[in-house]
């Protein structure tokens, strides 16, 4: 992991940026994979109106560039030293953009969003989903195949995309415009900051990130027609779903001063799940942040629950495919960090 050069070896390092609910946090690793430089900013939510969350585009592009800058300032070394950058990301949060400007049509939608939680129970309730439940199960005990009782299961849930993508295509005239001039574009964060790194040549995301939306099909491992059609979600909008170990392509040189290969990008949780070394099935790793979130290595078959538990793609290197099934409640450090400040309150 370096070159010698005028008889001195110059190191070379990996740089890796989470970008999470409330920060941003960016390390940089030597070849012992040793923290060499590390930075971090807070993520500020806005909340326009009770239940919306949402972020800033612009700010949050400003503190990835401002942890990149600060990481590698504070490793000692210089930018064309970085080998490689890595990004998490928080999942389900997302927005849609101009194709040809890289411009939003809105701000950041979070994964915390409760816009379309009335919409979502109406789904549930409706006779359209148990006409879904009631065939798939029909289908199921004829074939036998998995992914038909996952079907014939499945719940619609807030936190993913799914619903709030429907609202925003419902109340925002300048996304319907452009989807039907073909000029919308759809992202995650990980898929945004792709695009923004690359100059907009790179419209893409990785399983992991995918399969967390809800609009993926985790089993055929592809956008889900069958729901897009559904819920007249346009399948031109979505980026092209790639390896989690792909390489996503370089930064432009004018944002670094150097470009930078883009070596993996993965959904935050299956990258705990990673760090954790969690790799044989049956391996489980909880996390507590802004939620809780229990995660158990289900191997390289998609586990159908019938407890509520969903399936993800945990990550996609090379030819292996590795599956998880996930639980979560939402707002666990929410509600600590609220109780701590109630407690604050009573006992000034």
């Amino acid at each position: 992991m370096g070159t010698q050069r005028n008889g001195f070896k110059k190191e070379h390092f990996i740089l890796s940026v989470d970008v999470g609910t409330t920060s941003i946090r960016g390390h940089v690793y030597d070849k012992e994979a040793k923290i060499r430089g590390s930075c971090i900013t807070q993520v500020v939510p806005l909340f326009p109106e009770v239940g919306h969350v949402e972020m800033d585009p612009d700010a949050l592009w400003k503190g990835f560039i401002t942890v990149v800058k600060g990481a590698v300032q504070d490793a000692g070394v210089q930018m064309r030293q970085i080998e490689a950058l890595g990004i998490s990301s928080q999942r389900s949060t997302f927005t849609t953009w101009d194709r040809k400007t890289g411009v939003p049509y809105h701000n950041f939608i979070s994964w915390q969003d409760q816009r379309a939680a009335d919409l979502v129970k109406s789904w549930n309730r409706s006779c359209t989903m148990s006409a879904i439940h009631g065939v798939m199960k029909v289908l199921y005990f004829l074939s036998r195949q998995k992914r038909l009782l996952a079907a014939s299961l499945i719940v619609f849930s807030p936190q993913h995309v799914t619903f709030r993508l429907v609202w925003v295509l419902t109340h925002y005239k300048q996304v319907r415009q452009a989807v039907a001039e073909g000029n919308c574009c759809f992202g995650t964060i990980d898929t945004w900051l792709l695009f923004k790194l690359t100059k907009g040549q790179v419209h893409a995301t990785d399983y992991s990130n995918a399969s967390s939306t809800g609009i993926f099909d985790s089993y055929q491992m592809c956008w889900s027609g069958l729901l897009c059609f559904l819920l007249s979600l346009p399948l031109s909008i979505f980026p092209k779903v790639e390896n989690t170990n792909h390489n996503f392509g370089s930064t432009d040189q004018s944002i670094f001063g150097v470009s930078i290969p883009i070596m993996s990008v993965v959904a935050d949780q299956q990258a705990a799940m990673f760090g954790e070394c969690c790799f044989d099935v049956g391996d489980v790793k909880i996390t507590m942040g802004t939620g809780t979130f229990m995660d158990i290595n289900t191997g390289s078959k998609p586990h159908t629950s019938v407890a509520g538990l969903y399936p993800l793609v945990g990550w996609k290197i090379g030819s292996e495919v590795v599956y998880l099934a996930e639980g979560n409640s939402a707002d666990t450090g929410t509600a600590i960090k609220w109780a701590h400040n109630l407690g604050e309150l009573y006992t000034q």
